[in-house]
């Protein structure tokens, strides 16, 4: 937050030394990479959940996820270049600078509770599947997907006002610092309150509900794979539905555990940060802020890479995707499959 030098010099200690590495590598090497990866996919993602196709109540839940974390990747990449501005010139930038900190924590804040909802509508649908005809609808999901941004939007709103653009330059060092704490940042009652609330309502509460649901959903899978197996010749059909339906649940599956291996160190160091802060210059200092940098790039990792697991994960949206982008590929894709679901159905006429 505090305007420095890119380039890396001497450091004084070896936490020093980290956090420049990590300062310089992240943002300059790494993000990039990141971000590019990451707009082309959700892009793709939402082009290709868009299609008439591909309607449904989850695929509902997985565009918008795709737009959250499309817009994150856009705010980190912003956010990133804050090393870079710390000549009074980019004033402005420092502006946008408090609004861009909020949308970011707003769209994580979105993308979990978005994957808690399709979490707790798969659940819905594998285990209780004629509630799930009624309480499973697009229109229904489209619903929750409001409620749930303005609810992270209004919870995160006082974000920007814990800052103050003001240009201020140590006449001793020459350094120029352009944001700073306002007294609502200084505010130990306000940071408790906030922290306390942020860590129940965005990472307790998901994780455990996550963790629940996936259990249920994991077991439900394989009851699932164990009754087909046991199948008679003439419900090869049913076979082949059900077979799809576990697929869809184990893209979710592996979406959400994703999910918690990228953003489960950040949602540790907002609850720690509740108890430790240490100051500027020091050991600690240096080494939550390097360590941070790291954990930031783990939920633009997340941001970036949901679409792998749905290319790798769900036929039906590699037929779309090979339908909408490369027709040619899709018809080979297509007769692919249907020689292999054609010679699958005839083994199963002859065991």
């Amino acid at each position: 937050m505090n305007g420095t030098e890119n380039t890396l010099v001497n450091p004084k200690s070896k936490s020093l030394y980290f956090l420049q590495q990590c300062r310089f590598w992240i943002p300059n090497v790494v993000a990039p990479i990141i971000f590019i990866i990451g707009l082309f996919g959700n892009v793709m993602t939402i082009i290709v959940l868009t299609r008439k196709r591909m309607s449904g109540s989850t695929n509902t839940y997985l565009t918008a996820l795709a737009v959250s974390d499309l817009l994150y990747l856009i705010f980190y990449m912003t956010l990133s270049l804050e090393h870079h501005m710390s000549d009074t010139k980019y004033i402005l930038y420092w502006k946008y600078w408090r609004f861009a900190v909020w949308f970011a924590d707003a769209t994580v804040a979105i993308s979990t509770w978005l994957t808690v909802s399709f979490t707790l509508e798969r659940y819905i649908a594998v285990c209780h599947p004629l509630k799930g005809k009624v309480v499973c609808t697009e229109a229904r999901a489209r619903k929750v997907i409001g409620f749930v941004v303005m609810f992270c939007l209004i919870s995160t709103v006082t974000t920007p006002f814990e800052w103050n653009t003001q240009i201020n330059i140590n006449p001793e060092t020459n350094k120029t610092t352009v944001i700073q704490y306002s007294s609502l940042g200084k505010n130990k009652t306000y940071k408790t309150i906030f922290y306390w609330f942020s860590g129940i309502t965005f990472v307790f509460i998901p994780l455990i509900l996550l963790g629940t649901l996936n259990y249920l959903l994991i077991n439900a899978v394989r009851i699932s794979q164990q009754k087909r197996k046991n199948l008679t010749e003439g419900n090869s059909r049913k076979n082949y539905k059900e077979k799809q339906e576990n697929k869809i649940t184990t893209a979710l599956v592996a979406v959400v555990f994703l999910f918690l291996f990228c953003q489960g160190p950040s949602a540790i160091t907002l609850i720690l940060s509740i108890f430790y802060n240490p100051e500027e210059g020091t050991d600690g200092y240096n080494i939550v802020h390097g360590v941070g940098n790291i954990f930031n790039l783990l939920l633009a990792v997340n941001a970036a890479f949901n679409f792998l697991l749905y290319c790798a994960m769900s036929d039906k949206y590699r037929q779309t995707m090979y339908r909408t982008f490369c027709p040619s590929l899709a018809i080979n894709h297509q007769r692919a499959n249907t020689f292999s679901s054609n010679a699958s159905y005839r083994s199963s006429m002859h065991r």
